[in-house]
């Protein structure tokens, strides 16, 4: 749906910018009225005009918030997800670390190890606490959504982390303490 959006915008501004072309044409080079006056060193100039003007128009109108420019093609069904997890997962950690918390469900829909879309990685059984106590399906704050934007732009502070917990209330402690750690981020600790 996304992508049908922009195609509408491409073609919308290209055909309005192809009526209009002419009259750059005639007005922006030397002052002629009409086209068939014009030389074809004029009719380039007019047409250079018209791309540059179908460019930045281009640049203007897509500064769409649900447009990441990040990993993939993520859809807004997933931002909410994303900022799901978030908000239960991390909320109350400084900023970075929420951002982190994003980044590793991203990081582990890369991996080969987990499932290969956000929803599916967030409720892989046994994985995130939010989901076996329900707390997913709190409303999401701006904080929440805010860290998971980020995070869908490229941001990582996690390191590449696939994993993240709190060593003062983790049940696999034993476990995750195997794992390489990258970075401490608040009361979370991320590891690989």
């Amino acid at each position: 749906m996304k992508n049908r959006g922009k195609l509408f915008k491409i073609i919308a501004i290209t055909l309005v910018f192809s009526l209009v072309a002419p009259f750059f044409t005639s007005v922006l080079s030397s002052g002629v009225a009409y086209a068939q006056e014009m030389d074809e060193k004029d009719a380039y100039k007019g047409l250079a005009i018209s791309l540059l003007l179908m460019y930045l128009a281009n640049k203007f109108f897509n500064k769409d918030e649900s447009d990441f420019n990040g990993i993939g093609d993520y859809s807004d069904e997933d931002l909410i997800w994303l900022a799901r997890a978030v908000n239960g997962e991390a909320r109350g950690e400084p900023f970075k670390g929420q951002v982190a918390v994003a980044a590793v469900v991203l990081n582990r829909v890369k991996s080969l190890e987990f499932p290969d879309n956000v929803y599916d990685v967030i409720h892989q059984e046994g994985q995130f606490s939010s989901v076996d106590d329900k707390q997913i399906y709190l409303t999401p704050s701006e904080s929440s959504f805010k860290a998971a934007k980020e995070a869908l732009k490229g941001s990582d502070p996690s390191l590449g982390a696939l994993y993240f917990y709190n060593p003062k209330t983790a049940k696999t402690l034993w476990w995750l303490e195997t794992r390489e750690k990258t970075i401490i981020i608040g009361d979370h600790a991320f590891a690989k």
